[in-house]
């Protein structure tokens, strides 16, 4: 369903998910020793694992590899299997489909108790279950089990592929390419090939040593298949060419935008970043930075031991048995100097409209309220609000308790905040 008055058209949301993934990107080859790449995702868009495998299936099931596969590779294959010729001993009773093996047959005949009846006769068969064929047998069921799955089950919810680029709806491809496989597997010929039990290199390499030009083709689609069950995330970076936040919820997507826009800020100002941590994982910062005697903390979702404890509205909240959840800001940063801090409290609506603006400027100013306990001579609470648009641009004041700031506006303010601490 459309979004109405979506303050991002098609083009301004592109831009944001390209420059969200291309940090995401970064942050992930930097703590690469430290988690996967997909651990990483999980923990830093809220993806699930699941999620990021479900794309990864789509993205490989849509893509021109599998489009080959079923519409002209598969149909050359079941055509012309790759076969072995066998010389086949066959025990019946005065049925004779070849040439009898007398020796054989009076042996049988013994064994029975004279049995006249019964004959050994040799006949050639055709083999149809050799490598390659196993391996095209597998491909096909995980593209199968996939497609179907998919198909059946209900994901309406993934607006993000709402049309294929031939513009007819994903999900009636996806159901198509279930209904072109399991035609696949009814062929009876194929019912006479073994089973693979897990992708393997082995078996890959064997299938791109056949003779016929189509099963090296096949190879190349097994490679693409084990690369994407293996390794999802890094898949998805390469299939979606980098774009990799591009399932995530709008809103989601500006915070994390405005997050890597702070810590890119910080250190075009020269800071320099000493700590990466994962938004998720047990540690509170999602960055630290230094510049001098200067610390920068970068907070997503989460909040300073100091913010925990003096909470006037968490209080109030448990005190009537109503929660005893606090609520969270999106961002917080902390500016320690010697024996002084400066957090600010960063509230992120991604809107133009000057309704939803005021809505984000009064939730900013209850944030204020709520934890101006913190305050001391040492101590001081200020904060931003990062509209989309709609907002006047003011160059950033220091004497200001609370500044709104653009997507646009945002680099100027955070430059001249971060540069004239020294």
């Amino acid at each position: 369903m459309a979004i109405v008055n979506d303050c991002w058209d098609a083009a301004s949301h592109d831009a944001i998910s390209k420059y969200a993934s291309r940090l995401l990107w970064r942050f992930i080859q930097h703590n690469a020793r430290e988690s996967t790449a997909e651990d990483i995702i999980t923990n830093l868009t809220r993806l699930t694992k699941r999620d990021i495998r479900l794309l990864a299936d789509i993205r490989f099931l849509l893509s021109d590899d599998v489009k080959k596969l079923l519409n002209d590779t598969a149909p050359k294959i079941v055509s012309r299997l790759s076969k072995a010729s066998i010389t086949e001993k066959i025990t019946e009773r005065s049925r004779i489909q070849g040439r009898i093996d007398w020796p054989k047959t009076y042996g049988i005949r013994a064994a029975a108790g004279g049995d006249e009846s019964l004959y050994v006769y040799s006949k050639r068969a055709q083999m149809f279950d050799l490598p390659e064929n196993r391996l095209f047998l597998f491909v096909i069921k995980q593209i199968y089990n996939s497609a179907r799955r998919i198909s059946t089950d209900d994901f309406s919810s993934l607006t993000w592929y709402s049309e294929t680029s031939e513009g007819d709806k994903w999900i009636n491809r996806i159901t198509l390419i279930a209904a072109k496989t399991a035609r696949f597997l009814r062929n009876p010929y194929i019912a006479g090939i073994g089973q693979l039990h897990e992708l393997s290199e082995k078996i890959i390499e064997q299938t791109k040593h056949a003779r016929a030009s189509y099963y090296r083709e096949l190879a190349e689609v097994a490679e693409r298949l084990s690369y994407c069950q293996d390794n999802p995330a890094v898949f998805l970076h390469e299939t979606l060419k980098g774009n990799i936040l591009e399932p995530l919820n709008k809103d989601t997507l500006y915070e994390i935008a405005v997050l890597f826009k702070i810590i890119e800020n910080a250190m075009k100002c020269g800071w320099i970043e000493t700590h990466a941590g994962l938004i998720g994982s047990s540690t509170r910062t999602v960055c630290t930075l230094k510049r001098t005697d200067c610390t920068l903390r970068v907070f997503y979702q989460k909040l300073p031991e100091v913010f925990a404890s003096n909470s006037k509205y968490g209080i109030l909240m448990s005190e009537y048995g109503l929660s005893d959840k606090l609520r969270r800001p999106d961002i917080i940063l902390s500016l320690e100097k010697d024996d002084s801090t400066i957090y600010f409290i960063i509230e992120v609506k991604r809107s133009a409209r000057r309704s939803y603006l005021v809505d984000g400027a009064y939730k900013l100013l209850g944030y204020l309220k709520d934890f101006e306990g913190i305050r001391t001579e040492s101590i001081n609470l200020k904060g931003f609000l990062v509209g989309w648009k709609g907002i006047q641009p003011i160059k950033y004041d220091e004497n200001k308790e609370v500044q709104l700031f653009t997507w646009e506006s945002l680099d100027e303010g955070l430059g001249e905040l971060l540069s004239m601490i020294n």
